[in-house]
């Protein structure tokens, strides 16, 4: 959604709260979306969540709330879908499916795939539709039910990679994922493609540190797993994941 329609929608939500007392949930939002709409209400004292149905969710809903101290109750319900461990299916498998039955994106949130299961993330108002109608998913036999089961599926694989910059500066880190130059992440930092930790980020100078995730759009995204230690020659060392 266009960022002057998403701040639209968020002031009509900010009304309607302070009208009624009730909370309001606008979702899913993309991580881009999710960080556009945090650098708005930064400041602004507005009561606001983001949760997307489990810790670390990419695709969020956010509430705007009276600030009453109270559990949330977000429309996520989560749908597990059980095939064969030998049938091979992808996040695009099961959000192809899923358009194909004309449901938009933003009333789909994570899709979390492993070998023989996936959760799906979906707006509550949807889910007995979803589960309803899917049984296929390409070729591929599926059963689905609302609810999921602990562990979840891991949401994606990672690769561990690890370098030297010359400072924990965002600029050099976001060189280093990218393995391009300065010069061309400071460029990718002003043109709003990098967000930290969800927060859109225009600031090369700002400071990496371990545990953050970076994302840097059409480049994929990165959790910082360690930062600060020195190499031999005096360079700081960084080790990260990135999202396959």
């Amino acid at each position: 959604m266009e960022e002057k329609l998403l701040f639209a929608r968020i002031d009509d939500m900010e009304v309607r709260c302070e009208k009624t007392g009730r909370p309001y949930f606008l979702g899913f939002l993309s991580e881009g979306e999710s960080a556009a709409a945090r650098r708005k209400l930064s400041g602004s004292g507005i009561s606001a969540e983001f949760f997307g149905g489990y810790e670390g969710s990419l695709r969020n809903y956010l509430c705007i709330s009276p600030g009453i101290s109270e559990k949330l109750d977000f429309p996520i319900v989560p749908i597990t879908a059980l095939f064969r461990k030998q049938d091979k299916l992808s996040h695009r498998d099961f959000l192809g499916s899923l358009m194909a039955l004309g449901i938009t994106r933003e009333k789909i949130g994570d899709i979390l795939i492993e070998d023989g299961r996936a959760v799906i993330f979906a707006d509550k108002s949807i889910s007995d539709f979803i589960v309803s109608q899917i049984s296929k998913v390409g070729r591929v036999g599926v059963n689905l039910s609302e609810g999921l089961t602990y562990p979840l599926p891991e949401g994606g694989k990672k690769q561990e990679f690890s370098g030297t910059v010359a400072s924990a500066r965002l600029d050099c880190v976001v060189a280093q994922l990218c393995g391009t130059s300065r010069n061309a992440a400071t460029e990718l930092i002003n043109q709003s493609l990098v967000s930290v930790n969800s927060f859109l980020c225009e600031k090369p100078t700002q400071k990496v540190n371990s545990g953050d995730r970076i994302s840097i759009k059409k480049k994929g995204r990165f959790d910082i797993s360690s930062i600060g230690d020195l190499s031999k020659k005096g360079r700081i060392i960084i080790k990260y994941k990135k999202y396959l």
